[in-house]
């Protein structure tokens, strides 16, 4: 079976927040192009493990990281790395939809402006990641409009073109559907489908069903620690370890 290149590899990887050791030695692979589900109970680690592929776990206070994640090969913890630089080549894609407070037309434009994106460039951008989201047709006549108008799912979708236009290399998603309704949560779950042949996409769900829909590849944490990785496929409907199975059966968890 072919597998794809690592477009993140984990290595020795640990998080405390003060005393509580939250990540513990961990090492995974995050392949490219490829949609890699991180799942787990509450409290597991899971968006821990995520906010440290792009550096955003060092905002917590009396954050420690120690280990490596290499980013097509160059580790992010280098002290010689430039964060907003990683930050803009990895980008997020959060529980809770939060647009700038600005048009919707200056949300999407908001990054590419920051880098002297011209106009008539951002207008191009603007528009073809609106369409990217599925969002273009029902708001291109009131791009002006602030995008605090626009719904719940619309706003998530805003946010998903407003991450993509400065053209990240991967999308990290932290339950980015569980403040959906089913609809308009089916309908990113397809967004982020068709984005795998451009993007390397990792997630945090912890609905087993979202996992087993999307997923290439997975990642099972327990307390911190990883249990079991491996495609989608083999970890879901055929795992190694007796506790992934007691988790996936609703056991223990």
């Amino acid at each position: 079976m072919y597998k794809p290149s690592p477009h993140i590899s984990i290595r020795n990887l640990d998080v405390w927040f003060d005393s509580q050791h939250a990540l513990k030695d961990i090492n995974a692979e995050i392949p490219r192009r490829c949609i890699t589900a991180i799942v787990g109970p509450s409290g597991c680690g899971k968006t821990t493990l995520l906010r440290s592929l792009n550096r955003l776990v060092e905002l917590g206070p009396k954050v420690k990281v120690s280990g490596q994640v290499l980013f097509d090969d160059v580790d992010i913890y280098d002290p010689d790395v430039d964060v907003t630089e990683i930050r803009s080549r990895i980008g997020l894609l959060a529980q809770k939809p939060f647009p700038l407070p600005m048009s919707i037309y200056d949300n999407v434009a908001y990054g590419p402006r920051i880098h002297g994106v011209s106009r008539a460039r951002l207008d191009e951008i603007v528009q073809s990641h609106l369409e990217a989201a599925r969002l273009w047709d029902e708001v291109k006549d009131r791009l002006k409009a602030p995008a605090t108008e626009l719904s719940v799912g619309q706003q998530q979708r805003l946010c998903l073109a407003r991450a993509l236009a400065v053209e990240p290399d991967i999308l990290l998603c932290d339950e980015s559907t569980s403040a959906l309704d089913p609809i308009s949560a089916r309908g990113i779950e397809e967004l982020l489908h068709t984005l795998t042949p451009n993007y390397t996409i990792v997630m945090v769900t912890h609905d087993l069903d979202q996992a087993r829909r999307l997923a290439d590849y997975a990642i099972f944490l327990w307390l911190g620690e990883v249990i079991e990785q491996g495609t989608a496929s083999q970890l879901f409907d055929n795992p190694v370890q007796d506790f992934t199975r007691a988790y996936l059966e609703r056991e223990v968890g």
